[in-house]
Formats: C-alpha cells, sequence, structure tokens
C-alpha cells in the first residue's frame, strides 16, 4: 500500500520523487505493511557507511513523518554532519527542517522560516535525492505500530 504522504498547504515543495523514494524504501523494509492502519509514526535513517571525520562523504539524513488522519505529515528532514576533532568528534544538525515548528535552522546561522527556507530546501531535495540515486546510502526504516 502507498505511503499517503500530505503535502497540501505545506510550505517546503516536497517533490513527487521524493515521496516516491520514501515509499520504495518502507515497502523494501517492511513488505505488506498498511502504513495508515498499522503505524503511527515512521522514521527514515539515510547513511553513507564510508563517511566519517577524517574522509568525510555523504552526511546522514533523517526524515520523520507523523499519521494524520488518513495520511503522514513530513515532521522533519535533518542533515547531520561531524563537528568538532579528535576525541571529540560527533554528528549534531547540520540543516534542520522541522515542519510542525514552522523552522529552518543551519548550523552557525540564525533560524528562519520555511518560506525563507524554500531555495534551500529545493537544493538539499535534490542533492538529496541525486545522491539516493548513486546509491550511497544504506537505508534503515523504522515504523511505531499502533498500540494493539
Amino acid at each position: 500500500m502507498k505511503l499517503p504522504i500530505l503535502t497540501d498547504g505545506l510550505v517546503l515543495p516536497v517533490s513527487h520523487q521524493l515521496i516516491e523514494l520514501l515509499n520504495d524504501e518502507l515497502d523494501k523494509a517492511h513488505p505488506g505493511l498498511d502504513p495508515v492502519s498499522d503505524t503511527t509514526s515512521i522514521v527514515f535513517n539515510f547513511r553513507d557507511p564510508d563517511y566519517s571525520p577524517e574522509l568525510g562523504g555523504n552526511h546522514p539524513v533523517e526524515i520523520g513523518l507523523s499519521r494524520h488522519q488518513s495520511g503522514f505529515e513530513l515532521d522533519y528532514l535533518t542533515d547531520f554532519s561531524f563537528v568538532g576533532s579528535g576525541w571529540n568528534t560527533e554528528l549534531a544538525k547540520e540543516i534542520d527542517f522541522d515542519i510542525h515548528a514552522d523552522i529552518c535552522e543551519v548550523r552557525y546561522a540564525r533560524p528562519v522560516t520555511l518560506i525563507e527556507a524554500e531555495e534551500l530546501f529545493s537544493t538539499f531535495q535534490g542533492n538529496f535525492i541525486s545522491y539516493y540515486q548513486l546509491s550511497v546510502f544504506n537505508v534503515e526504516v523504522t515504523v511505531e505500530k499502533v498500540d494493539e
């Protein structure tokens, strides 16, 4: 069953390509799952296994969705990168599109509204889809099931 992602009224221009790749990954990870009746939230983690502080690589990306009536809403899209050096190196948010808070935060910059970040989102989304199509990511899909 297709994952119905609700985009009406969403400030950010979410592409059909992004929705399709999320559908494909959910189907690969959880074949036969009916997301509307079986789950309350879904988190997609895209990781480049070769990404490291020393060698660089493709930043990890996390996309969170939550159920809303008969579909799912985007909660956030977050890009992570390494910060610090030596023993003090850790993954931290580089770019965070927080849909419900209507905020985009970019490290070392002031937070802006999503409408102000529309062009950044379009660029981010296009780059992410391109890297995904190059098969650089290992993908993990976590679903939170409806309590029975």
